[in-house]
């Protein structure tokens, strides 16, 4: 008699894969609920994460006027007052005035008066009276560049994100949001020679120069 034949049937392979085939697809049914139409759970953020922000675009669109850009206008430091500070102390300067995720350089939401001035591609150049040092620009597009409007309010996290790539995608959503709502209806490079004051925002990781991303500008009369 063969080594198959003499064991009893509930010893044999056969039999084995069977039963655990029948346990795995009862294990399925019991752990199986059936939603009639209208009771489907909500699924809000990702992974069942309601504090997880899971369209950038949506979530640019819905805080850019509303928090985003009061919180900017509302908090900024005039530019020679702010620059005073980051000379004495750029951390203390930023942890008063400004925010970062992480330890990327300090932005600060500022404003500035001064002369437009041309200047490099995607910027135009401010002349503030008894700033020499650094340069000051004011970013015009086409691109828009730098998380400063995402950063410099403090209150957009990496933590509120799905991955690195949402986060990096809601600063181009809010720059995108600050082009619709300004840059579409003012064209500094046709303001030349004409006094405004600026605010917006700008991340301090260029000494020399001062990158301005505008949430408003006022023409000076």
């Amino acid at each position: 008699m063969s080594d198959s034949t003499s064991k009893p049937f509930w010893r044999r392979a056969a039999f084995g894969w069977a039963l655990m085939w029948v346990v795995i697809i009862v294990a399925v049914v019991v752990n199986t609920r059936v939603y009639t139409p209208g009771e489907e759970p909500e699924l809000v953020g990702r992974g069942g994460n309601a504090d997880i922000i899971d369209d950038p675009a949506a979530y640019a669109q819905e805080e850019y006027s509303t928090v985003i850009k009061p919180a900017i206008e509302d908090n900024a430091v005039e530019l020679t007052e702010l620059l005073d500070a980051i000379e004495a102390d750029a951390d203390a300067a930023g942890e008063e005035y400004g925010g970062r995720n992480g330890q990327s350089a300090w932005s600060f939401p500022v404003s500035a008066t001064g002369t437009i001035a041309e200047g490099s591609f995607g910027e135009v150049t401010l002349e503030v009276a008894g700033l020499t040092e650094p340069s000051v620009g004011i970013q015009t597009g086409p691109a828009i560049t730098g998380t400063a409007l995402r950063d410099a309010t403090g209150t957009i996290t990496f933590s509120m994100f799905t991955n690195q790539t949402d986060f990096a995608s809601v600063a181009t959503e809010i720059n995108n949001q600050m082009k619709d709502d300004l840059l579409a209806n003012v064209d500094l490079t046709e303001m030349i020679g004409q006094e405004v004051t600026v605010t917006g925002a700008f991340t301090y990781d260029d000494s020399g120069h001062i990158l301005i991303t505008p949430t408003s500008i006022e023409v000076q009369r």
